[in-house]
């Protein structure tokens, strides 16, 4: 199996190899691609070494990042599905202090035995995630290609399939956390460095616009189909992720919209991927504010071929 290491790392900040493509995958193929986490540094911790700490910023170590990888045979309009088997984490992370007015401040998380470590003395189950996962665009800053998705759906066990834009998709992730609430609230979760075991091969695709995650076993809910929106309030992302749904359902049970949207605003769940939007800007106008979210249907969801008799 292919493994992409973030090391060796780079000389610095002009080191002509960074930003080139890290290789080639096969459709099908299994590989395992490392991610940077944090403020991408090593800890020269001495002595105490405890949750909650808090953490100078230090010189990166100029980590080699996950991607851009050409996914071979991958043409403009091809639908790409990136099947997540695993997620190893390293044995710290970073998260932000502060409630609804949000903090600067860098806070250590400990990892061990898959628990994260709070202070003063909590714990909580790991749950890795991938917040940032795209295939290069055309137009920047939409959510068709994927991009800073934050979705906790995209986790080990779930495939997500995202429309090439260009000829070999250009695959790029970042942004693993151990764990991230819905929402990431205060702009982080967990940030952490981890190994991403994944495999890439053709999708049959959805007759939507943007990105669909497919949990294909069961992780910590039913099996679902998850649309995705983006927008600069929650109402718009909303509107485009419940629009994804309607036609995935139409299609998908051989309905018409009608009847999907009945079964989208009854049953649907909608979920927050990144959910601070201005909060990072403590009410100053920010015109590239945004939050994100999912509309989640479970696979449940059946047609009986025959109308219901009382």
């Amino acid at each position: 199996m292919i493994h992409f290491t973030r090391t060796p790392y780079y000389t610095g900040p002009d080191d002509p190899e960074q930003g080139e493509v890290r290789g080639t995958l096969k459709l099908g193929e299994t590989v395992v691609i490392e991610t940077v986490g944090g403020h991408d540094q090593d800890l020269g911790l001495e002595g105490e070494f405890r949750p909650g700490m808090v953490m100078e910023v230090g010189t990166p170590r100029y980590s080699r990042q996950g991607g851009p990888f050409i996914i071979e045979g991958i043409e403009p309009g091809d639908w790409v599905s990136i099947e997540i088997i695993d997620i190893e984490v390293g044995p710290y992370g970073f998260y932000r202090n502060g409630g609804p007015h949000w903090g600067s401040v860098r806070l250590l998380a400990p990892v061990r035995d898959g628990w994260v470590h709070f202070p003063p003395d909590f714990v909580v189950p790991v749950r890795p995630m991938i917040g940032y996962v795209h295939l290069e665009s055309v137009a920047a800053y939409q959510i068709d290609h994927g991009g800073n998705m934050d979705f906790n759906a995209v986790q080990p066990g779930s495939t997500l399939h995202i429309r090439a834009q260009k000829s070999g998709g250009y695959l790029f992730l970042c942004d693993v956390h151990a764990r991230m609430g819905d929402g990431e609230l205060t702009g982080t979760g967990v940030e952490i460095d981890s190994a991403v075991t994944l495999k890439v091969d053709r999708s049959p695709g959805f007759p939507t616009s943007s990105p669909v995650v497919e949990k294909t076993k069961v992780v910590e809910s039913a099996e679902e189909f998850l649309t995705s929106g983006r927008g600069a309030t929650w109402e718009e992302a909303v509107k485009i992720a419940w629009s994804e749904m309607v036609g995935l359902i139409a299609s998908h049970y051989d309905t018409t919209t009608e009847h999907a949207n009945l079964i989208v605003g009854t049953i649907g769940d909608a979920r927050p991927g990144y959910a601070a939007g201005m909060l990072n800007r403590r009410g100053h106008p920010n015109d590239r504010a945004y939050v994100t979210c999912q509309i989640a249907i479970t696979k449940e969801l059946r047609r009986t071929g025959a109308p219901f008799k009382a």
